[in-house]
């Protein structure tokens, strides 16, 4: 059984001790109710996991001594650009894709977006990844960014070596695009909204480089579309085996 996980600011370490405070030392206090001398697994946000017993619980703050500490590199070099979608679906799609190991997740608006962004998304996101990486043992926590203007998508783009976008009128194979991947660059995946993209922005996307490809036969939903896309980038380049 895997031991409870907690994710804390590397400046709470302090040489083998590290101390638990603010939502953290919530969980740990009043939902889980661990207990001096407990074990428990801390990452700093550094790829690092560090098998620690705790020395004192407060309701402040706890103090967790290390015991082990062990290296767990978060290989994923994908940043997944995504439209923003009604909030109980990005939820699951946030949640989804940090189980999946996406190194980022970037929300954005487009012209068929039916959704606004009201400022507090990544907040509540940031809860999500949170909770999620605790579940499946990340050792590092996804970046979450703020929502992008299409026109500032464009430009954040350029800093990719490999963009893919999945557009539900296109006909090319993701499987022969997929196959040219290299896995030590950087990969953007970019997935519309419940409306998809426009023409224009489809055109836009493939100026900068972006391949453009189809999904399948069916009509994905938006969060479908996300897992179903880095699902099959990660078994591509060979992220789905341990230890790589």
């Amino acid at each position: 059984m895997s031991l409870p996980r907690f994710f804390v600011d590397v400046n709470n370490k302090n040489d083998n001790l590290i101390y638990i405070t603010q939502d953290e030392n919530v969980h740990l206090n009043s939902v889980l109710r661990l207990r001096v001398g407990d074990d428990i697994d801390v990452c700093l946000n550094d790829g690092i996991v560090h098998n620690c017993t705790l020395i004192e619980v407060g309701k402040k703050q706890s103090i967790a001594q290390i015991n082990t500490s062990i290296i767990k590199d978060n290989h994923s070099n994908i940043t997944l650009f995504m439209a923003l979608i009604k909030a109980e679906r990005m939820d699951w799609a946030v949640q989804k894709v940090t189980e999946l190991n996406v190194a980022s997740i970037v929300p954005f608006e487009s012209e068929y977006c039916t959704v606004k962004d009201k400022g507090n998304k990544i907040e509540r996101l940031n809860r999500i990844a949170v909770s999620a990486s605790k579940q499946c043992g990340r050792a590092v926590l996804p970046c979450i960014q703020e929502t992008l203007p299409f026109a500032l998508l464009l430009d954040k783009l350029k800093e990719f070596n490999q963009i893919i976008v999945a557009y539900e009128n296109e006909t090319q194979n993701a499987k022969e695009i997929l196959s040219k991947l290299d896995k030590t660059k950087s990969i953007a995946l970019v997935i519309g909204s419940e409306g998809g993209f426009s023409e224009a922005e489809i055109e836009k996307l493939k100026a900068l480089g972006a391949k453009v490809v189809s999904l399948g036969q069916t009509i994905l939903r938006a969060e479908t579309a996300c897992v179903a896309l880095v699902s099959a980038v990660n078994y591509q380049l060979d992220f789905w085996e341990k230890n790589k």
